[in-house]
């Protein structure tokens, strides 16, 4: 085992827009079926990672990117004996929507990945200058035109734009998932979901993981997860969100989030504590 050798660095950028960061190094955790609300822009700096993704197997290595769309289910593990590291960003999907309108001149516009391994040395090079300057550097401007210079190149290089929603499912399995979103900490049935989507149990769940990758108990748990992140980011105490968001306990968010991330809750929270800004008005 090699647990010794594996960490997670998490932090904040706020005040430039909603957007987290993490330098991280895993030898053998291994990230079940999962997915971000975010964008994943993921750059590769030591060993390689290997993962599932849209019913594939993926591999990257170091000076290579891993990009994900918000919503899009994937798994990660290492690639070889010595583990993986590297330095990730996940901006909001409202800053890259907001930076492809900019780009493009139009309202509608939905940037969404072609790829999932990019092969750009120097986008991966400026990613990780990207990620050095804003984990240690508290001038605003020098921060915010590298960030839209960097993301600027991201989209233009690797992004397609488009004006439909990123991944759309057949209407029921919509449904379906916003009902579960909105209704994020209620002990909803399989049964209360398929009779709101006019579906039987059975054929809701099989749609459901067909379509998204997961099945609702996992995909609702997910998102569970993913709201629990911004609650703590926001200064939440991990009771006060296991409560909020409908886990059993503190125990069992502490359980879900570490399976997710690899940290507990309270140290994620120590993290982006340590290196956190306020949100910009409009961000």
């Amino acid at each position: 085992m090699h647990q010794h050798s594996e960490y997670a660095r998490f932090f904040r950028a706020d005040d430039l827009a909603p957007l987290e960061c993490l330098d991280a190094r895993y030898v053998d955790h291994v990230f079940a079926p999962h997915f971000h609300e975010e964008y994943v822009v993921n750059t590769l700096i030591q060993g390689s990672q290997r993962y599932h993704y849209h019913g594939s197997a993926h591999q990257a290595g170091r000076g290579q990117l891993i990009v994900i769309n918000p919503g899009e289910v994937h798994t990660g593990e290492a690639g070889e004996e010595s583990g993986w590291a590297y330095r990730g960003f996940y901006p909001s999907a409202a800053f890259m929507r907001r930076l492809a309108q900019q780009i493009s001149g139009r309202a509608d516009a939905v940037p969404y990945f072609r790829a999932t391994v990019l092969h750009d040395a120097e986008l991966a090079e400026g990613l990780n200058q990207l990620h050095l300057l804003l984990c240690s550097s508290e001038d605003r401007l020098q921060r915010e035109s590298a960030l839209y210079a960097v993301f600027s190149a991201v989209l233009q290089r690797h992004m397609s734009i488009g004006s439909q929603p990123l991944s759309p499912h057949p209407l029921a399995v919509e449904r379906a998932r916003a009902l579960l979103a909105d209704r994020l900490a209620e002990n909803l049935s399989l049964q209360q979901l398929a009779d709101a989507v006019e579906l039987s149990p059975y054929h809701l769940n099989r749609l459901f993981r067909q379509r998204l990758g997961l099945p609702p108990v996992a995909w609702r748990n997910q998102l569970r997860v993913a709201r629990a992140r911004t609650l703590l980011a926001r200064g939440w105490r991990p009771s006060e969100a296991a409560a909020e968001l409908g886990f059993a306990d503190q125990a069992h968010l502490t359980r879900a989030f570490r399976h997710a991330l690899g940290v507990t809750p309270a140290a994620y929270q120590r993290a982006v504590g340590a290196r956190s800004f306020k949100t910009h008005p409009g961000a």
